[in-house]
């Protein structure tokens, strides 16, 4: 993708998290606003849950500007999964309908040590089986939904405009349902590729 393109879903992204007032996203806030400086190339690259980034009115117009531009430019994005059937830690279904495209990271298109953030997918019927991680992250539901459980709270459904927090070593999955989710998330502290442990 050009920089041009990056420049602009990055534009776009910083100023849908950064005019957020919820408490668990203006947490990234610092790390965002001084995420780096720099650019590289990452080659497109993607992945059957691509189909699911679809945009339709949802009458948030915050979320309908991000989706979208994401949805306009998913076929120049570099879609990624972390983990692999040889894993054996999530199932067929998820393998087949999930995919995420990093804005910014350290593998780039815009390089942190300090944040990690771009948007995910998953398709219907995904069972993301409960993980822990360093990091701390928050999913912000941009369409769809699916059933969280974050920690030993009660499952909780969860659909577009919903805030999900997850602090550092919190055990935490989803469910969708009958439709597909899209979030843009948020990671920052720990390891920004580390690998979760499940179970």
């Amino acid at each position: 993708m050009s920089e041009h393109i990056d420049k602009k879903l990055l534009d776009a992204s910083a100023e849908f998290v950064l005019t957020h007032s919820h408490d668990n996203v203006k947490r990234f806030h610092d790390a965002l606003i001084n995420w780096g400086s720099e650019w590289c190339l990452v080659k497109p690259c993607n992945l059957p849950a691509t189909a699911y980034l679809t945009w339709t009115l949802n009458g948030d117009n915050r979320i309908d500007s991000l989706l979208s531009l994401f949805s306009q430019y998913k076929s120049q994005l570099r879609w990624e999964q972390s983990y692999t059937k040889e894993d054996g830690v999530i199932g067929e279904d998820m393998l087949a309908a999930y995919g995420f495209a990093e804005l910014i990271g350290n593998l780039g298109p815009f390089i942190s040590e300090k944040i990690r953030c771009g948007i995910g997918v998953w398709g219907p019927n995904v069972d993301y089986p409960r993980h822990t991680h360093k990091a701390e992250e928050a999913y912000i539901v941009l369409s769809g939904s699916a059933k969280f459980k974050v920690g030993e709270n009660p499952e909780r459904l969860k659909t577009s405009g919903d805030i999900i927090f997850v602090e550092s070593m919190t055990p935490h999955g989803f469910q969708t349902a009958d439709q597909a989710m899209v979030v843009f998330y948020l990671w920052q502290a720990g390891d920004l590729r580390e690998t979760s442990t499940f179970g």
